[in-house]
């Protein structure tokens, strides 16, 4: 669910309830919104200002490479022992890192004996750990779609993951869905922390008991109407029911899925989701149509299955990953889960192959959604613990291979691919796609990761303040809100006999309850005469919004950008409006 939020002008107040139009004021400063900023590089003549930051220069494509083989990761090797390529094509690779906490590795163990000598392999060599980068690692519990039993047994087993991974400089957070997205504990780097959030999550119902018992029921269903009348069209309505519903909750589960990923897109450094659920399925509905087929032997019943695919759901969720950064750790809370059919708490024996069909389509989606991201799933065990320690050691022991890349001042998906030379025995584990970003984009993955998080990055010293809530139209509400930023933060070029500058402003809130705007962004330009800028840039410039927000408590979050130097600032605070309504 989203909110509304709208900047307001205060000169076309009657038509801009849905414009977004922002209004400028400083005492002595004039405004000319529809002039152009030169583009791509520092002006001559420019004054004031922070350093020119070239973003075409400093694009540098990271790819965090784990490797292992079966013995555990393998840390020593060189970066000639690697070969990268980003859509088909072999990148130099221009920085290379190791990172772990283990200290260098040995290498594979040679073979005990050989009739012929080895094809040549890159032997690990001894190599200074880097310090790597912090982790934020989100600890999702699908509530909707995990049988409690399930996913306490597999609770406490994340808790010794927490206890053991969850250290500074290193933070977890803890979210739980069910029906809808909630932050149970914000990011913390005290484990215990997130272990008390933990213990209450156990105590919520999990959506899939429900579900199982559905099935279950349209299960028993098809094989007494097997042995009686046949009359499938019945059964198919059933089914066709039983998946719709599936496909609706579906939708609902990815699509908060893909709001935890999106909040998290503006964080710095590493970020991982570890997602716990008894699976998803891949094409809703798909085990009861496989019954169908069994007793029944109807050739045009698997075609009917095909209506569900939600495949593209699952794309889609993995591409919102590589926008944000995000790796997804997946695991199946369901264990070892019989594929016979013939599990006690079932009256009747299931087709086999249903129930080897069931169990992939719901393991499928984990899989894919991990291995695109470059994590992976954990699947068909009762006990994740070694799992577990697997996915922290990959979360601390890595490659890092960075290549430049030639920017296309677009967003735009690439594919990766990495290869060790000589060796197809290692497993290596990274994201298969990224989406390069442009400057505006990044920009805007910070403001809207502030509605959530606290960022300390403010290099422009801009300020956030608001004024009083004022009743609009429709229930909702005008917040005026204004952003100050010094005007000697500000870089300006000649422009006649004034002096000009410009800044982008993008803002976006969020309520208690968890809804959110959209992110909305105005392009500012500042007018300085020539003569009066070393008395002007002593002062603050003002740029005054106001943001028609429906009645509860919110979170602001703010991001200016001086467009001639590329420089950034956020700014974030919490205000209550029409606050007798809360």
């Amino acid at each position: 669910m989203r909110t509304f939020l709208q900047v307001v002008s205060a000169t076309r107040a009657r038509r801009a309830l849905w414009l977004v139009v922002v209004f400028a004021v400083a005492a002595t400063l004039s405004l000319r919104a529809q002039d152009k900023p030169p583009a791509g590089k520092p002006a001559d003549g420019q004054v004031g200002g922070l350093r020119f930051v070239d973003v075409s220069e400093i694009t540098v494509v990271n790819v965090d490479v784990a490797v292992a083989d079966r013995n555990g990761p393998i840390i020593g090797l060189t970066k000639d022992a690697f070969e990268v390529y980003q859509d088909g094509k072999l990148q130099d690779v221009s920085n290379f890192a190791v990172y772990s906490e283990e200290g260098p590795a040995a290498g594979p163990t040679p073979p005990v004996a050989a009739a012929a000598p080895p094809a040549a392999v890159p032997t690990p060599q001894p190599v200074e750990a880097a310090k790597r980068e912090p982790l934020f690692i989100a600890l999702y519990i699908d509530n909707e779609n995990v049988a409690p039993l399930n996913r306490n047994r597999v609770l406490n087993r994340v808790n010794e993951f927490v206890l053991e991974r969850v250290k500074p400089p290193d933070q977890a957070m803890l979210i739980a869905y069910q029906r809808s997205m909630k932050i149970l504990q914000t990011f913390t780097s005290d484990p215990e922390e997130i272990i008390d959030a933990l213990r209450n999550v156990k105590m919520y119902a999990g959506g899939r008991v429900s579900t199982n018992s559905s099935r279950k029921e349209i299960e028993e269903a098809i094989t007494d109407e097997a042995k009686g009348d046949q009359n499938t069209e019945r059964l198919y309505g059933l089914i066709r029911g039983f998946a719709q519903e599936q496909q609706v909750n579906l939708k609902f589960t990815v699509g908060a899925l893909k709001e935890a990923i999106t909040m998290m897109s503006g964080l710095p450094g590493r970020k991982i989701i570890v997602y716990v659920s008894d699976g998803l399925p891949m094409n809703p509905g798909l085990e009861l149509y496989y019954e169908m087929q069994s007793q029944f032997n109807d050739p045009s019943t698997l075609a009917q299955s095909q209506n569900m695919q939600s495949s593209d759901l699952f794309r889609g969720l993995v591409t919102t990953a590589a926008a944000a950064g995000v790796t997804i750790y997946a695991i199946d809370c369901r264990g070892l889960d019989s594929e016979l059919g013939t599990e006690a708490e079932n009256r009747t024996a299931r087709s086999t192959m249903a129930a080897a069909i069931g169990v992939q389509n719901y393991q499928d989606p984990l899989i894919y959604m991990a291995e695109q991201t470059g994590g992976r799933a954990l699947i068909n065990t009762n006990d994740v613990t070694d799992g577990l320690r697997k996915i922290g050691r990959e979360l601390t022991t890595y490659y890092s291979l960075g290549y430049r890349l030639t920017p296309t001042g677009q967003d735009r998906l690439h594919r990766v691919s990495v290869k060790v030379k000589g060796n197809r025995d290692y497993r290596l584990s990274y994201r298969k796609t990224f989406i390069e970003k442009t400057l505006p984009t990044r920009i805007g993955d910070r403001v809207m990761s502030g509605l959530t998080f606290d960022i300390d990055d403010n290099p422009m010293e801009i300020t956030l303040s608001t004024g009083e809530s004022t009743p609009a139209s429709g229930g909702r509400w005008l917040l005026p809100v204004e952003v100050r930023v010094p005007i000697d933060k500000i870089a300006f070029v000649p422009d006649g006999d004034q002096l000009a500058g410009y800044v982008s402003v993008y803002y976006a809130a969020r309520d208690n309850e968890g809804k959110q705007s959209d992110l909305q962004r105005t392009d500012q330009t500042i007018k300085v005469p020539a003569g009066e800028y070393e008395s002007a840039k002593a002062k603050n410039y003002m740029i005054g919004a106001s943001l028609l927000l429906e009645p509860g408590t919110y979170r602001i979050s703010v991001g200016l950008r001086d467009q001639l130097t590329n420089q950034a600032g956020y700014a974030v605070m919490r205000r209550p409006v029409h606050p007798e309504k809360n």
